[in-house]
């Protein structure tokens, strides 16, 4: 009888297959083992190979074949495939006792959790004790070739006696690995684990979607591409701008380099061409590592706004196509907001099912993402996430704009980083104008110190507290002819400042993140023509837009937003000097929507370092705000040895309420309110799409995953993300709820007046505090 792992394809030659896959992603790195994880190369090796053929071994049951003919029977397979995967990989390690029961605990995790999500390794001991009878039956019915041909590659005998005292021993364990790991008290055990179990989980789905077809192998790239762009795009550019990309550019590619060093910095003014510096100078790391280790790590550029990768992304593919065609096996661009399309040299576009795989799994060798994406496969308990760490152990990372990191996480993020660059070979490059103490031992690669003075920060949080007060300010600017942008802190402070202006004549426009993100781009656009006189926004203006007003008025935020918003003042240094006013609204109750929006403790350091300044030039910025405000900042770590903690003990996710640490499970880099999303019938292109996300509601949840994971890209630009308060749930649109997908809150066209302006986009009840 012929056993199967899925219709039509035979179980060993799945279960090979995964091995193939797993070896090549295990090779492709050149990983040390010794130095990472303790387990000298060979024997990682072997673990790998019993893992593989282990970690479906449950499917050779009577139970999961009638289930693949179509007989509607539950027949899990991971626990008893788990239990051999232990079995095989201590026989594997019975020549290294001391590491014998540790290491094979983790294949049976890593098996035993592949079609789930990692869970405390005390709990996993529980449920095994408590199913330890229906497994020792269930062994019965397992095929007797196939346990034949299990036995002959690990020597491992497949019964119900082994059963049962495979899970006599490893009930018996959970104190010993406590111990174990209370010794080592590092990150090598979590990323021995989830390394295993991403390279897994990756090539056990791409097996199985990729049978009898051939993908891409990696590619290499041209690495003087950047320079070679620039002596065609920049060649006569003139400026004080442009000469200062120019100098920081040979600045940074002339620094001298190691291998040793694996964090490398470039701190310098907004404006000041770091996307096009940092590629370049990853591309000529990559190049070093290349000809010195034999490898070709990727490159992975993660930026805190999905606007941001889109512009960044754009700005790299332009790069790329002066020499080739741009495929997504070269360039892959991810957030949640891409489409599933992916391309390779020698495919063409593939299907949307494996295009998904592919995308999900970062196959490419320029990945272009945000650091929710990046962190989620550092630090998570979810096997779609930790499926890519493979792929970033031995990369080339880049982080844009890292100041953005929520300071509570920064020895967490501190420790994690340290540990995979020097155990894995991961290089990281961060970018910054207001450089946060992060990082303590990187290397500073733009060496030379650019005093600008483009702007000047005035402190007027005493004069300017009210939405009248700041009017007169800004009318009279207007009346200099100024032209200025307003950032304030809530989308009902800045929707009842902008129509203020109702009256007045003159191209203004209106940004938050309750402008549909359709919208928005238009708004950009035309902002980028120059004419527009007033531009009234949130925070979102501060994501990295490339906008350049002569004036600067920003509510009270922590010191790097401010400096953010500064960023947008005189940028291109058209004017001898730029002002950035920085006032301090406060609501009826007095409250300063600072307040509302920002951390206590963020805004509270802030105000501290501003009642010592009235007013700063852009020179003095680094010594007298920015350092002061990152050392003081820097004090508060709490919430990132509790996650330490988790990560070093396992603690992956557990339903034991009395654990006091949280469960790595709960960790997000996005920290603010409870969201909602509100789909807005904007046009009839809208229309369109939400009837057509009806129309797929009945089909079958895999045909449904494929046209709705294609279908919510384009919705997407009709949606917004607003908190949710008790106006909205109680005045706001109708929610609609469906069988499959996000639930949204639904405004339908013929009631858009009602709910939606086409100046300043969806209508907050005034008393509601929205941020963004």
């Amino acid at each position: 009888m012929m056993i199967y792992s899925h219709p039509q394809r035979p179980l060993v030659d799945h279960l090979l297959g995964v091995e193939k896959m797993m070896l090549e992603f295990f090779e492709d790195q050149k990983l040390d083992t010794q130095k990472a994880f303790g387990i000298e190369t060979e024997l990682f090796k072997s673990l790998i190979h019993v893992i593989a053929i282990s970690h479906d071994l449950g499917k050779a049951t009577k139970k999961f074949q009638e289930k693949l003919t179509g007989s509607n029977v539950r027949s899990p397979h991971s626990e008893i495939s788990a239990i051999y995967a232990y079995a095989a990989a201590k026989e594997c390690f019975s020549k290294a006792d001391e590491k014998a029961k540790e290491i094979s605990f983790y294949a049976f995790v890593v098996v035993r959790r592949h079609h789930g999500f990692l869970k405390y390794y005390i709990d996993e001991v529980a449920d095994l004790k408590y199913n330890k009878e229906r497994l020792v039956n269930m062994t019965k019915s397992i095929d007797k070739e196939f346990a034949t041909w299990f036995k002959d590659r690990t020597h491992v005998e497949i019964s119900p006696q082994k059963t049962s005292e495979i899970i006599d021993e490893i009930s018996e364990i959970d104190t010993e690995i406590d111990n174990i790991l209370n010794s080592k008290n590092d990150l090598s055990s979590y990323f021995t684990i989830n390394f295993l179990y991403s390279i897994l989980i990756d090539a056990d789905r791409l097996d199985a979607a990729t049978y009898g077809r051939k993908i891409s192998k990696r590619i290499d790239f041209d690495t003087k591409v950047v320079q070679k762009y620039m002596e065609s795009h920049f060649k006569n550019s003139e400026g004080i701008i442009n000469d200062l990309r120019k100098t920081i550019h040979k600045d940074v590619l002339n620094s001298e380099i190691s291998l040793k060093d694996h964090f490398y910095t470039i701190t310098v003014p907004t404006g000041g061409g770091k996307t096009l510096t940092s590629f370049d100078f990853a591309l000529k790391l990559k190049e070093m590592i290349k000809n010195i280790e034999g490898r070709m790590p990727r490159i992975i550029y993660a930026l805190p706004f999905t606007s941001l990768v889109d512009q960044n992304a754009q700005i790299i593919k332009d790069v790329i196509s002066i020499e080739r065609k741009v495929s997504t096996n070269l360039l892959l661009v991810q957030h949640h907001l891409t489409p599933n399309e992916y391309t390779d040299d020698e495919n063409g576009p593939l299907d949307e099912d494996l295009s998904s795989l592919l995308i999900s799994g970062w196959d490419s060798e320029i990945i272009v993402t945000t650091f929710v994406s990046l962190f989620e496969g550092l630090i998570s308990n979810r096997r779609s996430d930790i499926r890519k760490l493979h792929t970033i152990f031995g990369a080339i990372v880049i982080l844009d704009e890292i100041q953005n990191i929520p300071h509570e996480y920064w020895k967490l993020i501190s420790e994690v980083f340290n540990f995979i660059a020097q155990k894995t070979g991961t290089y990281f490059i961060l970018t910054t104008a207001t450089k946060p103490k992060i990082f303590i031992d990187s290397k500073e690669l733009a060496t030379n110190k650019f005093e600008l003075k483009r702007i000047k920060i005035v402190n007027e949080t005493k004069e300017l507290n009210t939405l009248e007060s700041l009017y007169e300010e800004v009318l009279y600017d207007l009346k200099q002819n100024k032209r200025v942008l307003v950032v304030l802190n809530t989308i009902s402070a800045s929707q009842n400042f902008f129509k203020m202006f109702e009256e007045i004549k003159m191209k203004k426009f209106y940004l938050s993140a309750g402008v549909i993100p359709k919208l928005r781009e238009k708004v950009i656009n035309e902002i980028n023509k120059g004419d527009v006189k007033l531009l009234v926004s949130t925070q979102v203006v501060e994501a990295g837009m490339d906008i350049d007003f002569d004036t600067v008025y920003r509510d009270m935020a922590p010191v790097d937003s401010i400096i953010q918003s500064c960023g947008r003042c005189n940028r291109n240094y058209t004017l001898c000097m730029g002002i950035v006013h920085l006032i301090d609204l406060k609501n009826d109750n007095g409250t300063s929507y600072s307040n509302l929006v920002y951390d206590d403790l963020l805004v509270g350091i802030s105000k501290e370092i501003f009642n010592e300044i009235s007013e700063i030039t852009e020179d003095a910025i680094e010594k007298s705000l920015i350092n002061p405000y990152f050392e003081k900042v820097s004090n508060y770590i709490t919430q990132s040895e509790k996650y330490l903690h988790s990560l070093k003990k396992l603690f992956y996710f557990s339903q034991n309420k009395a654990i006091e640490n949280p469960p790595i499970s709960t960790f997000s880099i996005i920290k603010g309110f409870l969201k909602a999303n509100i789909y807005i019938e904007y046009d009839q292109e809208a229309v369109d799409l939400w009837n057509e996300f009806e129309e797929i509601q009945s089909l079958d949840p895999k045909e449904w995953y494929i046209k709705a994971t294609r279908l919510f890209k384009k919705m997407n630009q009709y949606i917004i993300s607003v908190n949710i308060t008790k106006s909205l749930i109680e005045n706001g649109p109708p929610l609609v709820d469906r069988q499959r997908g996000n639930s949204f809150y639904f405004v339908q066209k013929d009631r858009l007046n009602d709910f939606y302006d086409e100046e300043i986009g969806f209508k907050i009840p005034q008393k509601d505090v929205m941020i963004m």
